[in-house]
C-alpha cells in the first residue's frame, strides 16, 4: 500500500511538472514569484540569459560590465502623425515612443500575447513585424498572427490558420481546432529544469559541473554552445543542423516559398484593414552574425526573393557589414549598439 503512495504520488507530481513547464501563463506566474535570492528562488539572470543557463557567472570575458542603455533620441521636427503598431518579442520588449521619429502614439505587441487595434484613419497607421531569426520560421510557418492581433471589429475565433508540419499533425490540429501552442512548448526542456532543477540551494553543484566542462572540456553546459573563437556563447538551437531556428540547418527552396507565401498573405491582409505599410524586420541569430560560416542564408534567401510584397527592414545587412560588436557575449539579444543600429534604420523608415 505504501508503495502505491508513493508511485502515484510521482506520477501526480511528475504530471503536474509537465503541465506547468508546458503552459506558458504557469511559468510567467512562477518566474515572477521565484524572481529574488531566497532558497527556493530561481538563479538570477544578472549576466545574460545563456550565462545563466550554463552558470558561466565566473568566466569575466563572457560577462563585462553593463554599458548604460541609453539611445540617441531621433532627430525629426517634422509632423507627429504616425501610429506604430510594433509586433515584437523579447528585443524589442521595453523599447518606448521616444525612441522613434515623428510619433502620434506608440503600440507594442507582444507576440506570446497578443492585442487588438482600431485604426484611425486621419493618422499615418505603420505596422513592423519584428521577429528573431530563431523563430522565424517556428512561427510564421503559420498564420496564427491573424489570431493574436486583429481589429476590434472581428471576431479572433474565426481566423483559420495553417500549422507546421514539423510540430504536429495539421489534420489533427484543424480537427481540434486548437492551436499547435497548446500542445508544444517549444522551451520545455528549460522549464523542466527550472522547475525541477533550478533552486538557488542546488546552484553550488551545478557551478562547479559548469567549471569542469568550461576549464577541461572547453564546452558549456546545458542548451549552451560556446563559439569557434570563445568570445560568445550561443543558443544551441541556433547552431544545431536540425533545428527549425538554426543559423546552419540547411534550407529547402519550399520552405522559402511556404514563408514568402504566408508573409504576403499578412501583407495583403493588415493592408486592406487600413494600415498605410507594413514592415518585416528579422533579427538575425548571433552565430548567423559572429559565426557565419555555413549560414544557411536564411535571411537574404526570404528578404531577397522577387515574389515577396511585405516591406523589409534590412537588419541583416546593416549587422553583417558593420565593424561593431553588436550582441552581448553571455546573452541571446543584441548590445546597446545593435539595439541603436536597428532603431536608426527604423527611424529612417519611419521619417519619410
Amino acid at each position: 500500500m505504501f508503495n502505491k503512495i508513493i508511485r502515484y504520488t510521482f506520477i501526480v507530481f511528475g504530471l503536474v511538472v509537465l503541465w506547468a513547464s508546458t503552459s506558458r501563463k504557469v511559468m510567467q506566474f512562477i518566474s515572477e514569484k521565484r524572481d529574488g535570492v531566497k532558497w527556493w528562488c530561481g538563479y538570477p539572470m544578472t549576466h545574460g540569459d545563456l550565462i545563466s543557463m550554463s552558470y558561466l557567472d565566473f568566466v569575466k570575458k563572457l560577462n563585462p560590465e553593463p554599458i548604460p542603455r541609453v539611445f540617441k533620441r531621433p532627430s525629426y521636427n517634422g509632423i507627429k502623425n504616425t501610429v506604430l503598431y510594433l509586433h515584437g518579442d523579447s528585443f524589442t520588449r521595453h523599447l518606448n515612443d521616444t525612441d522613434f521619429a515623428g510619433l502620434y502614439s506608440f503600440n507594442y505587441i507582444d507576440r506570446n500575447h497578443g492585442s487588438i487595434y482600431h485604426l484611425d484613419t486621419t493618422k499615418r497607421n505603420i505596422l513592423i513585424i519584428q521577429v528573431s531569426e530563431r523563430y522565424l520560421q517556428f512561427y510564421y510557418n503559420g498564420l496564427q498572427i491573424f489570431d493574436e492581433f486583429h481589429d476590434t471589429a472581428l471576431n479572433r475565433n474565426v481566423v483559420t490558420f495553417r500549422y507546421p508540419q514539423a510540430h504536429t499533425n495539421p489534420q489533427y490540429a484543424a480537427l481540434l481546432n486548437i492551436p499547435v501552442d497548446y500542445f508544444f512548448n517549444k522551451v520545455i526542456n528549460q522549464n523542466l529544469q527550472c522547475n525541477l532543477f533550478n533552486y538557488n540551494f542546488i546552484i553550488p553543484v551545478f557551478e562547479y559541473k559548469a567549471a569542469l566542462n568550461y576549464y577541461i572540456f572547453n564546452r558549456a553546459s546545458g542548451d549552451v554552445v560556446i563559439s569557434k573563437d570563445k568570445k560568445f556563447l550561443f543558443l544551441k538551437e541556433t547552431v544545431s543542423h536540425d533545428d527549425l531556428g538554426s543559423s546552419y540547418k540547411p534550407i529547402n527552396p519550399d520552405e522559402i516559398t511556404h514563408l514568402v507565401d504566408n508573409f504576403n498573405t499578412i501583407y495583403d491582409h493588415y493592408i486592406s484593414k487600413g494600415f498605410s505599410e507594413v514592415y518585416l524586420s528579422v533579427i538575425p541569430n548571433a552565430a548567423t552574425i559572429m559565426q557565419p560560416e555555413g549560414y544557411n542564408n536564411m535571411i537574404p534567401l526570404l528578404q531577397n526573393d522577387p515574389g515577396l510584397k511585405i516591406k523589409v527592414i534590412d537588419t541583416y545587412a546593416a549587422f553583417k557589414h558593420s565593424s561593431e560588436v553588436l550582441y552581448l557575449p553571455g546573452d541571446t539579444h543584441w548590445n546597446i549598439k545593435g539595439l541603436q543600429l536597428w532603431l536608426d534604420l527604423v527611424n529612417e523608415k519611419l521619417a519619410h
